[in-house]
């Protein structure tokens, strides 16, 4: 995994305490705010986005959502509508 990939996971799980969130990404800027590191949060949070339209993490899909738009300027697909909350079903 890249360089910011852990540090990037931990404060992605945190976004839903806003407090913890600043504190730990203060705390690891010196990883997160250089380019490798930056490539790995992002790796990251896509990870969990990819999980998230697939109705995992239903109450963080939208605040990774909002966070990979700070960190690319880039609007994730898929965050204008409802992520579904189960299986997807197929019909037979």
């Amino acid at each position: 995994m890249p360089v910011g990939f852990d540090v990037g996971m931990m404060h992605a799980y945190t976004l839903r305490a806003p407090e913890t969130a600043a504190r730990l990404r203060a705390e690891f800027a010196h990883i997160l705010d250089t380019e490798p590191g930056r490539t790995g949060e992002l790796v990251a949070v896509a990870q969990l986005l990819q999980v998230a339209s697939r109705g995992g993490h239903p109450e963080l899909a939208p605040l990774l959502a909002e966070h990979a738009h700070k960190l690319t300027g880039v609007q994730p697909p898929n965050t204008g509508r409802q992520l579904p909350l189960g299986p997807v079903q197929t019909s037979t």
